[in-house]
């Protein structure tokens, strides 16, 4: 006894579709339950710039100690991306103007800005890095 004469295949895998996007939209953070975003997700990750110029000498010994840092790093569970920039030949990547070489500048995924003052050490990166990402 057949009680439909069209096949359910195609409801089937529409209905799977749908709850794939859900799905992918709550695990990066699309839909808010309550006003909150799902916890867990980071839509965006910090951004820990140093802005350069090949002429500075000083910037000559900042860059090897920024490089260790790598290109990315994980502090509390948060993604911190580190990128050196070549300041005057990248001027669109320049998101506030750049007084004076080397720039270490961080970014929150909201998009405040806090400037570098410390040591131009690895050390000095990381734990100035630390101070923010990881009280937050």
């Amino acid at each position: 006894m057949v009680f439909f004469k069209q096949s359910f295949i195609p409801y089937i895998c529409f209905i799977v579709g749908v709850i794939l996007i859900f799905v992918w939209a709550i695990l990066s953070k699309k839909i808010a339950f309550g006003g909150k975003a799902v916890e867990g997700f980071q839509t965006s990750p910090y951004m820990l710039n140093m802005y350069y110029a090949d002429w500075c000498p000083h910037c000559t010994a900042a860059k090897p100690e920024f490089a260790k840092l790598g290109s990315t790093m994980t502090i509390g569970g948060k993604q911190v991306v580190c990128k050196a920039i070549e300041a005057e030949k990248n001027p669109e990547l320049v998101k506030e103007a750049v007084k004076g070489y080397p720039t270490i500048r961080l970014y929150d995924p909201a998009g405040k800005m806090t400037e570098y003052e410390g040591e131009r050490t690895a050390k000095g990166f990381r734990s100035f890095v630390e101070s923010i990402v990881g009280g937050k």
